[in-house]
């Protein structure tokens, strides 16, 4: 164990509830900060959504901070006070942490390391490999892109440590011919984890496979662009689901309602057999359908990880997944489901009546340790 320090995570917005604090940006700093025996705080922009986050939680010191007002010849000076909260703490913070690159994370870096030669950096890139090269990939050559060019390995150079989450975005940042992604051995594959703390908090009586219901559930926010909803709409148009039942659970975006309205007109016999349950914020509800259920489905056009595999993966739910961030990560060669290429409604259809049908083997979770996925687990593959 090392002495006691300090790990901070300066992080640009943070929110009370589950889309922050039941994710990585409260649990990695949680869960490292217990591993390395430091104190942990999260220092964050204070806005009218998060002035209801207590001062402390688990142990976890939370810190909002004002921004100043945007100016837009001044683009750091809505940042100020973090550089002034950095540079008052510096000297005691023994980890800076940060999420994603960008040029707020390149230069608290550079500034940290010049003042804290003995402190450590590390960067949760929490990417998508894909839109990484592409945005790279469509810079010009100008003067100004060269000297940020030069910045960017000098904070290459000042970092300790960098992680992505999927062994694809691994695999394309290690290739990758851009120099701003030569991350080099300082960079490491760390997945994101299940919050099983969480889970023995509540009173969730895990059902075994022969305990599930005949149920297939998907959960996202339904009929966005990225969640393509409609591929599974119309997969289930192909589907004859006898005592079998469909919930799709979250947010319902209004461009799919038209699509949503046809199902219904040409399936009427599935109108209580496919259901749009609407968004569950409370987390025991909402692991309580992935208990109840054998099957999970995701039909996303791209994801960086998709935390909602590993929550299907936690209740031994059967993966059908289109080839998004973890997918391939979690069902271990199709060990634990099946991925199907983006739009392939045609693939996802067979998968669903052979599942129906019994033609396919679902139950494929015995003897496996859902420990493996926990954030206390995944968090000691992290090498400072």
């Amino acid at each position: 164990m090392i002495n006691k320090g300090n790990l901070t995570l300066i992080f640009n917005h943070f929110e009370f509830g589950e889309e922050h604090l039941g994710k990585d940006v409260f649990l990695i700093p949680y869960h490292l900060g217990k591993q390395l025996g430091y104190d942990v705080t999260i220092v964050y922009p204070r806005t009218k959504t998060n002035d209801n986050i207590p001062k402390s939680l688990k142990g976890v010191r939370l810190i909002p901070l004002n921004y100043r007002k945007d100016l837009p010849f001044l683009p750091f000076w809505k940042h100020l006070n973090f550089y002034i909260y950095l540079l008052r703490h510096v000297k005691s913070i023994n980890l800076l942490m940060r999420f994603h690159l960008s040029t707020h994370t390149e230069f608290m870096t550079i500034f940290y390391k010049l003042v804290n030669r003995k402190g450590k950096v590390y960067v949760k890139l929490d990417i998508n490999a894909d839109a990484l090269e592409e945005m790279y990939g469509n810079q010009k050559n100008t003067l100004k892109r060269r000297i940020h060019g030069w910045i960017e390995a000098f904070f290459i150079r000042k970092s300790d440590c960098f992680s992505c989450e999927t062994s694809m975005a691994f695999q394309r940042l290690k290739e990758s011919a851009f120099a701003q992604l030569q991350f080099g051995n300082k960079l490491q594959l760390v997945p994101n984890g299940f919050d099983e703390l969480l889970l023995q908090s509540l009173n969730i009586q895990e059902r075994s496979f022969e305990e599930k219901e005949n149920l297939i559930i998907t959960v996202g926010r339904l009929g966005t662009t990225q969640k393509n909803t409609e591929m599974l709409l119309w997969a289930l148009n192909k589907v004859k689901l006898n005592d079998w039942k469909v919930c799709l659970i979250g947010t319902i975006d209004p461009r799919i309602e038209q699509i949503i309205q046809a199902f219904y007109k040409e399936n009427p016999d599935k109108l209580e057999s496919v259901k749009f349950v609407g968004a569950i914020f409370d987390k025991t509800e909402l692991w309580e359908y992935y208990n109840r259920a054998k099957v999970f489905v995701l039909t996303s056009d791209w994801e960086s990880y998709a935390l909602v595999l590993n929550e299907a993966k936690r209740f031994r739910n059967y993966i059908v997944s289109t080839e998004v961030g973890a997918c391939k990560d979690l069902i271990e060669e199709e060990k634990y489901g099946v991925s199907l290429a983006i739009n392939d409604v045609a693939g996802l259809a067979d998968v669903l009546n052979d599942i129906i049908t019994g033609k396919r083997d679902i139950d494929v979770y015995k003897g496996y340790d859902m420990n493996e996925l926990s954030w206390e687990t995944q968090s000691k593959k992290l090498k400072l």
